[in-house]
């Protein structure tokens, strides 16, 4: 309403001028600025969004059954994720307490050994840990790419703390300065850590699409 308005006052302004103005040419500029302006009012102009198409009751049960899949599968994925940043977390408090001198090399040894199993087990079970079957293509597909990005992820922090541990072994560890020995730990730490594990897009295109508004603890 407010468009037809300022079109039709554009339209009157346009008459005024080409009737009183003597120099056509000004004319012809000044209608030339204003095509543009229109263009740039249209283009830019918020468009209200399309109302959403009702679903049918057999659609809502249908989303309701998808939304407590997801999230019965989501509950037991944050709780690999808070178990991998737990390993982490260890991992480099080990390293930070060698450095700092607090524990020996034999304790670091031991305490990655263990840390080790633990987060081959993790690796394992998320290596197996298979979206649900009863997902729907689009989401199924998603959560897909999901598990394929965290697998990645949980088997690279197992082989940095694998390749530290073995490093850390007194038995084959060269170097006999405390200093020296943490340098060679924080240098495993540094080449081998993994890059960060993002999966942010396809959780939140996930959740828009099945229209769950409640919150949820997002992953990165």
């Amino acid at each position: 309403m407010i468009l037809y308005m300022m079109a039709l006052a554009a339209l009157i302004l346009l008459i005024l001028l080409y009737r009183y103005l003597p120099n056509k040419k000004i004319f012809a500029c000044f209608c030339l600025t204003l095509a543009v302006a229109g263009l740039i009012v249209y283009y830019v102009w918020p468009r209200p969004e399309p109302p959403k198409t009702a679903l049918s009751e057999s659609e809502q049960w249908e989303r309701s059954q998808q939304q407590q899949i997801f999230a019965a599968w989501y509950a037991g994925y944050q709780k690999d994720l808070n178990e991998l940043d737990r390993n982490w977390q260890w991992y480099h408090h080990i390293l930070e307490n060698f450095k700092e001198n607090n524990i020996s090399i034999q304790t670091t040894y031991q305490r990655l050994q263990q840390l080790e199993k633990d987060s081959q087990s993790l690796r394992d079970r998320i290596a197996h840990n298979a979206p649900p079957a009863a997902l729907n293509d689009g989401c199924y597909d998603l959560l897909a790419e999901v598990m394929k990005k965290t697998s990645a992820y949980a088997d690279a922090q197992y082989r940095t703390i694998a390749l530290t541990k073995a490093a850390a072994d007194p038995a084959s560890m060269r170097a006999e300065s405390q200093t020296e020995q943490s340098r060679i730990l924080q240098s495993v730490m540094i080449r081998e850590s993994p890059v960060g594990l993002y999966t942010a897009k396809e959780i939140t295109a996930i959740r828009d699409y099945l229209d769950i508004r409640e919150d949820l603890p997002s992953p990165q």
